[in-house]
């Protein structure tokens, strides 16, 4: 439309974004990866992320949702603990909110910028189900696969019933931990002793088939979680298998 003394202007936001945000980024101090300083964001913050190891870029990411970075940061400081080949104090983040970002794939921008080798590994990955517990690990967890000689740290002595050390567990762990809920529930009714704080997850898979009915349960440490069921079975891949 040739409109004397009239002409429209369209932003390019995604030219603007590239030329704009890793430099923006690149000035932005690293915190590191923990409770305390992802707590002090400010809270619905919406925007992008860095996961950084000292200056190299792990992961990119966005969010857009209700919880915002805490919600997203805090499920990544958990997706690093009792991993192998990692040490998760060496975890950084960067994170930039930014109040309109929908029409701009950032992801896409900043992975391309930074490579991100973390990004479509299978890292922070939801539990895939029952029905995936038999397919080949993502790239992440075949890479740093979990770690079940760690000592867990809230853990108290004592007596304490199975049913309430396994909901425990599966509250506290940093990876998945899935058990049999609905059936053999009687064979779960009994209590064990917890002799030590510095007892780790071995410990207590050993202390919990040691009172089940032999050659009848086994707890399956899968390469991301692991799975307690009343079951002889081998899975192609796993890490180790241990039997009532």
């Amino acid at each position: 439309m040739n409109v004397k003394g009239f002409d429209e202007f369209e932003l390019d936001l995604e030219l603007a974004f590239k030329r704009d945000l890793p430099p923006f980024i690149d000035g932005l101090e690293a915190a590191p990866l923990t409770f305390i300083n992802v707590s002090s964001i400010p809270s619905k913050k919406n925007g992008v992320y860095l996961l950084l190891q000292e200056d190299t870029v792990l992961y990119v990411g966005k969010t857009d949702s209700r919880g915002g970075f805490q919600n997203r940061l805090l499920r990544h400081s958990e997706h690093v603990k009792h991993r192998r080949n990692f040490d998760p104090t060496t975890m950084y983040f960067k994170a930039v909110a930014i109040p309109v970002f929908k029409n701009a794939d950032l992801e896409t921008i900043l992975i391309d910028h930074y490579g991100a080798p973390w990004n479509n590994s299978g890292f922070g990955g939801n539990d895939p189900g029952k029905e995936r517990d038999t397919q080949r690990p993502a790239v992440y967890d075949l890479d740093h696969p979990i770690d079940v000689d760690v000592e867990l740290d809230f853990l108290e002595e004592g007596t304490v019933s199975v049913q309430e050390l396994l909901k425990l567990l599966s509250a506290r762990l940093p990876y998945t931990f899935r058990y049999e809920k609905k059936r053999y529930q009687e064979e779960l009714d009994f209590n064990i002793e917890i002799s030590s704080t510095r007892s780790s997850l071995r410990d207590m898979l050993t202390l919990i088939l040691q009172g089940l009915p032999s050659g009848m349960w086994q707890a399956t440490i899968l390469y991301g979680r692991i799975i307690l069921y009343r079951e002889n079975r081998e899975y192609p891949f796993y890490q180790e298998i241990i039997r009532s």
